[in-house]
């Protein structure tokens, strides 16, 4: 980069304008650099464009003009309710007969309305007070801790040595305490320099070690006190260390940094839980199944699996445990009901809920005749059974459990029961001329495209323009200018004329076909009346009788006919042909030491092109500063002479002037 350029101060002369003027020369040289770079990327971008196109036919049309199937589609023909019939390739012409006596369906239970009443909920709370008896303790889920409490320990270590703190319900008694629970582990605890608390469900252990004198001292001499001891509290077990949030590993108390006197304190998880009762309460998804009067260990079979309720067993994640039984489950809070219906149609794919009663009425899934009556229409729900599909097809009955037969070729898709009906199967000689037709269309597109880029009108003595060049033009003139140019870049194209060459070649052969009768025929586009045309168009398909090409709709179709009458020529020389026009186009793209895979074009060219038209353009930019340089120096070189001359002659005329 250019340092700050100040001349012209003691000349007077437009300094910028005179080196830009010398160094014109230099410029033109990075104006044509760019120029040539521009026009690199500008060819690039026209190639992608085209091999996109290329690889859209490639992979479209063309895949589906080679395919022999494309030539064998069927068609179903008849006023057909309640089934709907598909032809398959091997589907067998003629007049055929079908009636739908069953349709499948799915095992459907809506469940009856369970949200309609209000339970006594149950939820834990933490233990406030210390005087709650050690009996009604309980987790977080509602179950006794007291067996889980008996017998744990903990060690203690200080200095003073190790020490196991034994927790013993049976030596309290049966109507002991939290209060004695806690009393006793600070018996334990004694000489230790740590005590026990009890609050909010959880046990606290402060550590009340006093200060010490440190090296430290304060401005009178006095040493500076710190923090005593630190006592460590090690659960022996696993359980312990759940139930008193202790660490197997060991857990610090630190002593009090200050002369409070009231120690350091940690908390331990909360253990100790009282149950509440919160009556006249909803019931949603999170209702616990023991609120709603199911015991616990009661057993749900679903499908032969048991699940086992407990206390912390909601409707949401009971329906969860269903639905991992392979079948669908739901609670849906907002109805209140449960929604369980099999996961296929069919009686193979019934499922089975089996519980008691009262259990089953509970949950809104007893069905019995009793509970039903009981209910209010808007309460009740609706069992729907499993059933099979079933289909008569000329004569012969089909049952299954989907609704969805493949019988001869044929796919029937049912729906609903009716009378029997008659349809016939035919070739489907439309669909076919379509996709051929469709083919001659894109083909004659893509060839179009080509030969107009390859015999584009030459752009001579047209090159992309500067900044200032379109400053100087129109934005419509800008354009004009750019589009020329543009048009042109692929103009004598050797890979164009390769694929142009190649691509009318291959569908101007011909192909042998062997007739019924052992004989040998030769078929080409032609023989069903898919011929080029005029030779300005270089190549262009037409099919004879196509209503929608003015050229030739005037004649015989003979395609659409060759289709009805021959369709094995019509398969075996199209697919043939596509075949060919494939394999060409698919080498065609193969990655070479110039081209990447899957492209048509030499992009690796290209791209090399592009990086040395760019590094050309640095090159050209470097040399430019430093021909102008080179030029700022001799006219800040001769500024500097005049202002010394200037200075001299100022200098002289003051000495007269005083003379």
């Amino acid at each position: 980069m250019a340092g700050i350029r100040m001349t012209g101060l003691a000349s007077g002369l437009d300094t910028e304008s005179l080196v830009g003027e010398l160094s014109k020369a230099y410029q033109k040289r990075v104006d044509n650099a760019k120029k040539s770079q521009t026009k690199a990327e500008w060819k690039k971008t026209a190639w992608a464009d085209l091999n996109t196109k290329l690889t859209n036919f490639y992979k479209g049309a063309l895949s589906t003009f080679k395919t022999s199937g494309t030539y064998k589609a069927k068609s179903i023909v008849g006023d057909l309710k309640g089934v709907k019939i598909t032809a398959g390739n091997k589907a067998a012409n003629g007049t055929h007969k079908v009636k739908v006596t069953d349709v499948a369906s799915a095992q459907m239970w809506t469940g009856n309305k369970i949200s309609n009443r209000s339970i006594d909920a149950t939820s834990y709370e933490s233990v406030t007070s210390d005087q709650t008896l050690l009996s009604d303790l309980k987790d977080a889920d509602g179950y006794s801790i007291a067996t889980s409490l008996n017998g744990r320990s903990f060690k203690v270590s200080s200095s003073v040595g190790e020490r196991d703190v034994n927790i013993d319900l049976t030596s309290l008694g049966v109507d002991a305490k939290v209060s004695d629970l806690v009393n006793n582990i600070n018996s334990q605890l004694d000489g230790t320099g740590l005590t026990a608390s009890f609050e909010n469900g959880q046990l606290k252990f402060a550590n009340n070690n006093p200060l010490v004198d440190s090296d430290e001292l304060d401005e009178t001499g006095a040493p500076i006190k710190k923090a005593g001891e630190s006592i460590k509290l090690t659960a022996l077990d696993e359980e312990t260390s759940r139930l008193f949030g202790i660490s197997t590993d060991g857990t610090d108390v630190p002593a009090s940094p200050d002369d409070t006197g009231t120690g350091n304190t940690i908390s331990t998880s909360t253990f100790a839980y009282e149950k509440k009762v919160t009556s006249g309460a909803s019931i949603s998804s999170s209702t616990k199944l023991t609120d709603l009067g199911i015991a616990e260990g009661t057993r749900i079979s679903v499908n032969g699996h048991d699940i086992e309720i407990n206390r912390t067993t909601t409707l949401a994640s009971l329906a969860g445990e269903m639905a991992g039984q392979g079948i669908n489950a739901n609670y849906d809070a907002g109805q209140g009901r449960f929604y369980l219906s099999s996961t296929n149609t069919g009686s193979d794919n019934a499922f089975t809920v089996d519980a008691d009663q009262e259990t089953l009425k509970a949950l809104g899934l007893d069905f019995s005749e009793e509970t039903m009556n009981s209910l209010a229409a808007n309460e009740r729900g609706k069992k729907i059974d499993a059933s099979d599909a079933s289909i008569e097809y000329n004569g012969v009955t089909y049952t299954q459990s989907s609704n969805s037969f493949s019988i001869n070729g044929l796919t029937f898709d049912v729906t609903a029961k009716g009378d029997e009906m008659d349809f016939s199967v035919a070739t489907d000689t439309d669909g076919i001329y379509d996709k051929v037709k469709n083919f001659v269309k894109e083909y004659n597109s893509l060839m179009k495209e080509m030969s107009d880029l390859y015999y584009a009108e030459s752009s001579r003595g047209y090159d992309p323009l500067t900044s200032e060049e379109k400053d100087a033009m129109t934005d419509d003139e800008v354009k004009e200018w750019e589009d020329k140019i543009k048009k042109s870049l692929l103009r004598r194209d050797d890979t164009i004329s390769t694929l142009l060459s190649n691509m009318r070649s291959t569908l101007n052969k011909s192909v042998d076909v062997t007739n019924a009768d052992g004989s040998i025929s030769k078929y080409s586009l032609s023989s069903f009346g898919i011929n080029t045309g005029a030779w300005n168009e270089r190549g262009l398909l037409h099919i004879d009788g196509d209503q929608d090409d003015a050229t030739v709709s005037g004649l015989d179709d003979k395609l659409k006919a060759a289709i009805a009458e021959n369709p094995e020529a019509v398969q075996k020389t199209l697919s043939s042909l596509g075949n060919d026009l494939y394999s060409f186009m698919m080498k065609a793209q193969a990655k070479t030491t110039t081209s990447s895979s899957q492209t048509f074009y030499n992009d690796l060219t290209l791209d090399a092109d592009i990086k040395t038209q760019k590094e050309n353009v640095k090159k050209m930019q470097e040399k430019q500063t430093a021909e102008e340089d080179k030029y700022y120096k001799q006219f800040s070189a001769m500024e500097s002479a005049m202002a010394k001359l200037q200075s001299q002659q100022s200098y002289l005329s003051g000495l007269f002037g005083g003379m």
